[in-house]
């Protein structure tokens, strides 16, 4: 009877195993930009955990670290920002730095990031096309940086 049991569960088991949660997430089309940009930025931070900081920082200073719009920006808490490909000039910008054309200081609000990430809107000249845009970023804390990334509405 147990022979008959195991050889039941054993291939059950394994047919549990085929099909239980990929680690892997499925990729998110552009088309849905906010889920595009929490996934862009998840792999930043995913980047992070397997290269360490130094790595980190030399890749997102980097082109190559982009796609099309999207770029990853990081914010160390007492360096300021320390990787920004898209604008490379606004390294060494501390939270405090950071205010739009309106006036809103969306660098407060950049602090104020939590390891579960928030939402952060404000005005920022998209790189592509050297427009002023509402631009919409997803930042999350870890270890004391902020890892972000956003898109334009147009």
């Amino acid at each position: 009877m147990r022979l008959l049991i195991l050889a039941l569960l054993i291939p059950a088991g394994l047919l549990l195993l085929a099909c239980g949660d990929d680690p892997t997430p499925t990729p998110v089309s552009k088309s849905d930009p906010g889920a595009f940009t929490r996934q862009f930025v998840e792999k930043a931070l995913d980047y992070y955990d397997e290269n360490g900081r130094e790595a980190t920082i030399d890749f997102y200073n980097t082109r190559d670290s982009a796609d099309g719009e999207w770029y990853v920006f990081i914010i160390d808490d007492e360096s300021g920002i320390i990787a920004h490909s898209a604008r490379p000039e606004r390294i060494g910008l501390k939270f405090g730095d950071l205010v739009d054309v309106n006036g809103k200081n969306y660098g407060a609000e950049f602090d104020a990031a939590t390891s579960d990430g928030s939402w952060v809107s404000y005005m920022f000249r998209n790189p592509a096309n050297d427009a002023l845009e509402q631009k919409h970023s997803w930042v999350v804390r870890r270890n004391g940086l902020v890892f972000g990334s956003g898109w334009y509405e147009r």
